[in-house]
């Protein structure tokens, strides 16, 4: 008999319109700009997106998709929260 409960995985972006809605903005023109697709597999399943002045802070779960991101995203993402640094942290 196991003490955990399994808890649904909560898109990025409705945690974010909860907690932080002024990131919506951003995060909707990177899901214009790269796509519905990328946007749900990279970008939506992200643990975490922080904005902290100049500095963006992403945490993904897969370190695929961290090196992913770095490669793909990095100028898009600065654009779109208006930062000249973009930091991804992988937990995978």
């Amino acid at each position: 008999m196991s003490n955990f409960t399994s808890i649904p995985f909560t898109p990025l972006r409705e945690r974010i319109a909860i907690d932080q809605p002024e990131l919506l903005v951003g995060l909707d023109q990177v899901r214009e700009r790269i796509g519905e697709a990328d946007f749900d597999k990279y970008i939506n399943s992200l643990i975490s997106l922080k904005k902290s002045g100049d500095l963006l802070l992403l945490i993904t779960g897969k370190t695929m998709y961290y090196s992913i991101i770095e490669q793909k995203f990095i100028p898009v993402l600065k654009a779109c929260f208006n930062v000249s640094k973009v930091r991804v942290v992988s937990q995978g």
